[in-house]
This record gives structure tokens, C-alpha cells and sequence, in this order.
């Protein structure tokens, strides 16, 4: 009985799906806030954190987006 093989490439396909789902994930939250913006449903001080929300929340995707870019470059 064999061990199936993994591909060489495969972390660097995984690397490539995570960051591909988190700017769609990123992309839906946006839309999202937006949407309540718009709709008048938040109060000043719900969309002032709101906008903090998505400003941390953008710093953090870039910080792993990059982690994980660094590694997916790494033969």
C-alpha cells in the first residue's frame, strides 16, 4: 500500500485560494457597510466605528495578505 503524494505546489496553491477568499470576504464586508450606510440605518456614531471597523479590518488583510504572498514566493 502507497502513500498518496501531495503535489510540490500544493501550499502554494492554498496560499493563493486564502488570499483569493479573503479579498472576497474583505470586498462583501465593504459592500455590507455601505448598504446600512446608505440606508440610513446607522447613527453618526455607529458609522464613525463601522468605518474604524473596516479601516483595522483592511490593515489586518494586508499584513497576512502579505505573510502569506511572502510564503507563496518561497520555493
Amino acid at each position: 500500500m502507497s502513500t498518496p503524494r501531495v503535489p510540490a505546489d500544493s501550499g502554494q496553491r492554498l496560499g493563493r485560494l486564502v488570499v483569493a477568499v479573503l479579498e472576497i470576504v474583505r470586498d462583501l464586508l465593504e459592500r455590507q457597510a455601505l448598504r446600512r450606510v446608505d440606508s440610513g440605518s446607522l447613527s453618526p456614531e455607529e458609522i464613525e466605528r463601522l468605518g474604524t471597523a473596516l479601516i483595522a479590518l483592511d490593515r489586518q488583510f494586508t499584513e497576512l495578505r502579505a505573510v502569506l504572498e511572502e510564503r507563496i514566493s518561497q520555493p
